[in-house]
């Protein structure tokens, strides 16, 4: 047999590691804390340096426990990915991909049947969700997540940035035609989450944010783009996300420049994902979102 330490071993201390404390640790595996330490202590007998400091009633990890937790993770991550190659069942079904309302509305749907042939076989289910699924548990296969792709325990690969220009209904955007920078904070502003792509696109217009005008507010964007198309205020329309409403001329960009945020879409897999649909998926949606359709 080779001499690692046991599964439950390795899962006792990346639970006492997230969790602060192996009282805690214990409580999440439905084992005693006597358990829980011996198995730390096996693991830190067989690496020869322990991966854990004590404090008061909690714990937290060492550089070589550091170490020890991401090769852990990585190495389960590969056990669970050959499980899903091995799975026949699987194989034959659906795989599913999370995304928010927004994006699974504005941008998968529309391109979903593209996607679904430059995968090549097999269909797509869209878990569409507020909430981030866990890709761990198998609530989804693959997820489309916003930020700046650093998520613990998950691999991501840059799917498109948006570029955010104002736009508004034909009508508006004619009347808004010699308009500056300024003048539109006037206007009835459309504004979905905390507002803060207005802050951004003030910074980069080179103008100070103001409250002088109306805010139409939406938690889901792509609600806030329905609320533009019915005329009822200027949006920061994020491209190539919500590009469908410039081509089918609904909604008209404005002449001022556009920004880039910091943050992006991003495809978010388990680590070390090797099933071939999986990636055979991936790459279908990296492939639709470089060739720019809309």
């Amino acid at each position: 047999m080779i001499d690692i330490p046991s599964s439950d071993a390795v899962i006792a201390v990346i639970e006492s590691a997230r969790a602060g404390s192996m009282a805690a640790a214990a409580t999440e595996l439905g084992v005693t804390h006597g358990a829980i330490s011996r198995r730390i202590q096996h693991v830190e007998h067989w690496l020869g340096a322990p991966v854990f400091e004590r404090f008061g009633r909690g714990v937290r990890l060492t550089a070589q426990g550091q170490i020890f937790l991401r090769r852990a993770e990585r190495s389960l991550g590969s056990l669970a990915a050959l499980r899903g190659e091995l799975s026949t069942q699987r194989s034959r079904g659906p795989v599913r991909i999370s995304a928010l309302p927004s994006v699974a509305r504005l941008w998968l749907m529309p391109h979903l049947g593209l996607i679904e042939a430059r995968m090549g076989e097999g269909i797509v289910d869209i878990v569409s969700d507020h909430r981030v699924v866990r890709l761990d548990a198998r609530e989804a296969d693959i997820a489309i997540r916003y930020g700046s792709g650093t998520w613990s325990g998950c691999a991501a690969e840059l799917l498109f940035r948006d570029h955010v220009v104002p736009a508004a209904a034909p009508a508006i955007a004619k009347a808004l035609a010699g308009c500056g920078a300024t003048d539109l904070l006037n206007e009835t502003l459309i504004v979905d989450g905390d507002g803060a792509d207005w802050r951004h696109w003030c910074r980069a217009a080179g103008v100070q944010y103001t409250e002088t005008g109306a805010r139409r507010r939406f938690v889901d964007y792509d609600l806030a783009v329905d609320a533009a198309r019915q005329g009822l205020g200027v949006i920061l329309l994020r491209l190539p996300l919500a590009a469908r409403a410039l081509a089918d001329g609904s909604l008209s960009a404005l002449p001022f420049a556009e920004f880039v945020p910091d943050r992006g879409h991003y495809l978010v897999t388990r680590l070390e994902e090797g099933r071939p649909k999986i990636r055979a998926l991936v790459d279908a949606l990296k492939s639709v979102a470089a060739s720019g359709v809309e």
